[in-house]
């Protein structure tokens, strides 16, 4: 077995979550595992499928040995295009033979599999995400897969709690779970069937990284969606992109983020797809009246709320939770900037490369200046960093002539230093794990869903969970009042001057 060429990524993700991280101990413990998927007929329902596909998009970007576990000619078939893509995700996997020794099987559909080891079953219906460790909770046939999907995700982060549980703090595994997508409400079973046709009007998706990959993952699989959806990102796939992007392949690298969205998403005939590969900030002024958002920053949300798009919805990922917040203007709930003002000093983002690559000493006289022109890196400069950081420079070589900012993203964010350090160089930057930025995506699309269908009065402003921890026996909703020190734009009369003359001043447009 063999880990993807991704790997460093990986660990950099993982170092972010793990106590006592250590690369090499969270090798060999990965190499001594072989994680089971088994499955039945039942499985091979739309839904089934669904759950199937994004559990194997996650668990072949982590785990270097899965074990197909088919019942049944239908789903032996449905095996057979499961192992591709898996191998697809990671060419040097192992597809471990039947009777491998299994240290976990996720289950999916009605099958009981009689393997030595823990189980997790995992199923579906509608909005109702489901998981149980004793008992098969079935797979639903709606064609509806946002359920179906975070089950996939909250499986695989019960896998991962299961693993590494003594790094988490002791975190436990859940034992049974109903989570609806529609409202989020503890114990909820509120799963209302979507109509044939979903009509998304323009809506403007910004964003195509790890949670817009999630969100296109929902939205590609809902037949009947008409209207435009207009996807932005400049940027192309990097090979680091591979460990969270649950869309991306092996052969994707290289391909720009806005084709491989709509290579996903050409097969809903009613659904406009149109793809931008700029910044969002090139897009007319005033084209975007609906907003998705699933943008890297602080910084960019804000300034997405200060084009003034009559609603916005949005989607993050930090440090102990993931989430999604709805948000109008013209009312006394937060806007999408108030969620995102800045509280006390934070470091400007040539202070955070320049210490990353160890020339805090040349912030001014080199990285800025790079960082403003998008200069190249020399040889010269190359051969500096990898001395400060004490690192061969041999594995830094393929950025020499990128920019600097390229260096950054692909050997810090990327994980290159990090593995040549063993985990011992510092990271600074948050680098989810794929089945917490595929969640948050997943219930991006839900919210894109819910408001198309009009349901647009929810009391609540941010939906949040950890998918780290057990699934909250509390509410997880919260209604956010904005900003209480007056600072935000929302509070500014120009602001509010002009958003009234291009919408109107009728009740908010959130549904607040």
């Amino acid at each position: 077995m063999a880990f993807a060429s991704y790997f460093g990524r990986t660990a950099t993700a993982a170092s972010q979550v793990l106590q006592g991280f250590d690369v090499r101990e969270f090798e060999q413990l990965l190499n001594g595992l072989v994680v089971g998927i088994a499955f039945d007929g039942q499985a091979c329902s739309s839904e089934g499928r669904a759950s199937l596909d994004l559990l194997v998009r996650l668990l072949a970007r982590l785990y270097p040995s899965i074990c197909f576990l088919p019942e049944g000619k239908e789903a032996a078939r449905l095996a057979g295009g499961l192992a591709r893509l898996a191998r697809s995700i990671n060419s040097r996997i192992t597809l471990a033979r039947r009777g491998a020794g299994l240290s976990h099987c996720l289950v999916v559909g009605s099958a009981i599999p009689d393997v030595p080891c823990q189980k997790l079953f995992l199923g579906s219906g509608g909005w109702l995400a489901k998981l149980s460790v004793s008992r098969p909770v079935g797979s639903g046939n709606s064609h509806n897969p946002l359920g179906a999907g975070a089950a996939a995700c909250i499986a695989a982060a019960n896998l991962f709690r299961s693993v590494f549980g003594a790094q988490l703090n002791g975190a436990s595994i859940d034992e049974a779970v109903t989570f609806s997508l529609f409202d989020y409400a503890p114990g909820s079973q509120v799963n209302p069937a979507l109509p044939s046709d979903v009509d998304l009007d323009q809506l403007f998706l910004l964003g195509l990284g790890a949670i817009g990959n999630g969100a296109v993952w929902g939205l590609s699989r809902i037949s009947g969606l008409t209207g435009a959806l207009e996807v932005v990102d400049p940027e192309t796939i990097d090979q680091g992109n591979l460990q969270r992007y649950v869309l991306a392949l092996e052969q994707d690298v290289g391909r720009s983020k806005v084709k491989l969205a709509s290579r996903y998403t050409k097969n809903n005939p009613g659904l406009s797809v149109v793809g931008h590969e700029a910044r969002w900030q090139a897009l007319p002024a005033g084209a975007m009246r609906h907003v998705a958002v699933a943008l890297d920053s602080a910084t960019d949300r804000i300034a997405v709320q200060g084009a003034l798009p009559h609603w916005a919805i949005n989607s993050w990922t930090q440090r102990g939770d993931l989430g999604v917040s709805h948000h109008g203007f013209d009312d006394d709930m937060a806007c999408l900037a108030c969620l995102y003002l800045p509280i006390g000093t934070i470091p400007n983002e040539d202070d955070e490369i320049a210490a990353a690559l160890g020339l805090e000493d040349r912030k001014l006289e080199v990285v800025r200046p790079m960082l403003h022109n998008g200069s190249p890196v020399d040889l010269a400069l190359m051969a500096e960093i990898a001395s400060r950081l004490a690192i061969p420079i041999d594995p830094l070589l393929p950025f020499v002539g990128k920019p600097l900012r390229a260096l950054y993203q692909g050997a810090i964010c990327g994980g290159v230093v990090f593995e040549l350090t063993s985990g011992r160089s510092p990271v600074k930057v948050e680098v989810p794990m794929a089945f917490q930025s595929a969640m948050a995506g997943i219930m991006l699309a839900g919210e894109i869903i819910k408001r198309a269908e009009g349901h647009r009065g929810r009391a609540w402003t941010t939906a949040k969970l950890n998918l780290l921890r057990k699934m909250p026996s509390d509410v997880i909703t919260e209604r956010r009042k904005k900003d209480p020190q007056g600072r935000c734009i929302c509070q500014d009369a120009d602001y509010l001057d002009v958003y009234r003359a291009k919408y109107g001043s009728s009740p908010d447009p959130a549904g607040e």
